[in-house]
């Protein structure tokens, strides 16, 4: 019986040991969000990324419309590769007006 116990015990232990080395291997994939939202911050696009990961071929959102403006851009350039950290780029506009001239008297 005395035996059946330790090897049980150093059966435990060797699992428990197994664990451990396990845990202190392992690599955690940190994953950062990548968004792209407009003026009133609707949700255009959104995705997680791999730090590191190649953003190059992201294909970037079509352009959000806001009445009476004119689309310029997106806030930021698209860096080629996921940062450390969350990202979100906002939407900009340029105010479009209408000016006529009327000429008055010949």
């Amino acid at each position: 019986m005395k035996k059946a116990i330790v090897i049980l015990a150093v059966l435990f232990s060797a699992m428990l040991f197994t664990l451990e080395v396990t845990k202190v291997q392992a690599n955690p994939i940190k994953l950062n969000k990548l968004e792209f939202v407009t003026y009133d911050m609707d949700l255009v696009y959104s995705n997680y990324f791999e730090t590191g990961a190649d953003l190059s071929d992201l294909e970037i959102p079509d352009a959000p419309e806001k009445e009476g403006y004119i689309f310029v851009g997106w806030s930021i350039e698209i860096p080629d590769k996921m940062p450390d950290y969350n990202m979100r780029i906002h939407a900009q506009y340029m105010q479009s007006q209408v000016v006529v001239y009327e000429r008055i008297g010949a």
